[in-house]
């Protein structure tokens, strides 16, 4: 079962991915610097907070149909897992073997280089399970987690536990991430990873497609604005006065924020239309996949040649999208291009 593309849907994807290559490009994290904090590079890393809320959200919105339209809730969650899971294991392999820095590499050689990353991964395997061989392919295993939970709860006919469950894990995943310096709550991995923050947001696009919520553009955009400064406050908060962190991958009022910008997207349909979102829909994951590395290889390059920090700023984030956007056209051309890209 096929279904058309939405503009404003994959407009707002085009927009979320070029948000998380700019966070993990680090734009303007060490300079310009306002009473000692670089304040321009904190403030864009807070806003691009809403970019994967944002792809759990609209992955729970089109996995309602496919679910309820088959007879067969097994057979729709293997076939939305399995090339996820092939994607997963291959990259894991790449990011293995592939090294990181060229200045150990050059100077100690490929296994000293390699074995501090394998390392990090040993130091914490359980963690490592549910993240991959590089940070960022955390997104699957918590995507599939989330899907696997929605199908099983369908299957037996429980839609209405979604939502609790969903805020149950969700309330935890906080507690026991952004908020220990409060609660002290200890989690076995790092709540980012797993099931507890994707499944409430899988579930909201879920549930916004099985009830038909919508609102105006108006609400919509009050409801965001409203979510996302109240993260500001949420994270000010922990830095200045509960001694955490200022970087928050989620924070209690991450569903208000991303269900905004959601719902603002499925009212207003041609949103972004003139970005062409079209052309890179299909590339969107596979982009997200290798951009790390293309960051990773610019940081060096940056190291190297000596970069002013400024103009790396402004040059890694078109640099990491337009080479990683070539890299999966190019895989999409290999014969072993499929387990790595879809």
């Amino acid at each position: 079962m096929t279904y058309k593309r939405i503009t404003s849907f994959e407009s707002g994807r085009l927009i979320a991915l070029l948000a998380i290559i700019g966070l993990h490009s680090q734009v303007f994290m060490k300079t310009p610097l306002i009473f000692g904090e670089p304040i321009v590079g904190m403030f864009l890393n807070q806003m691009s907070r809403f970019a994967v809320p944002l792809f759990f959200i609209i992955a729970g919105y089109f996995y309602y149909p496919k679910l309820v339209a088959s007879k067969s809730k097994e057979d729709v969650f293997a076939k939305y897992a399995k090339p996820l899971i092939i994607m997963w294991l291959s990259w894991s392999v790449v990011f293995l073997i592939i090294p990181f820095n060229f200045s150990i590499l050059l100077s100690d050689g490929y296994l000293a280089e390699r074995s501090n990353h394998w390392n990090n991964l040993l130091a914490n395997p359980l963690n490592t399970l549910f993240e991959g061989s590089l940070v960022h392919l955390w997104y699957i295993p918590a995507l599939i987690c989330a899907i696997g939970i929605i199908t099983l709860l369908h299957k037996y006919r429980l839609d209405n536990l979604l939502l609790p469950v969903g805020f149950i894990l969700f309330i935890y995943g906080c507690a026991a991430g952004s908020y220990v310096p409060i609660t002290n709550i200890e989690a076995p991995i790092l709540t980012r990873n797993g099931p507890f923050f994707s499944t409430l947001f899988v579930v909201l696009g879920y549930e916004i497609h099985r009830r038909q919520i919508a609102l105006n553009t108006k609400l919509s955009l009050i409801i965001a604005s409203i979510g996302f400064s109240v993260f500001l406050i949420e994270a000010n908060y922990l830095y200045f006065f509960a001694n955490g962190a200022f970087y928050h991958d989620f924070l209690f009022s991450s569903p208000i924020w991303a269900v905004g910008i959601f719902l603002f997207l499925q009212e207003k349909s041609n949103f972004g239309e003139q970005l062409k979102p079209t052309t890179f829909s299909k590339d969107i994951l596979g982009i997200y996949l290798c951009h790390l590395l293309i960051v990773i290889y610019f940081f060096n390059l940056v190291f190297m040649l000596n970069i002013n920090p400024i103009l790396s700023s402004f040059l890694a984030l078109p640099f990491a999208f337009i080479i990683s956007f070539l890299f999966v056209k190019l895989l999409r051309k290999l014969p072993f291009g499929y387990l790595l890209v879809r």
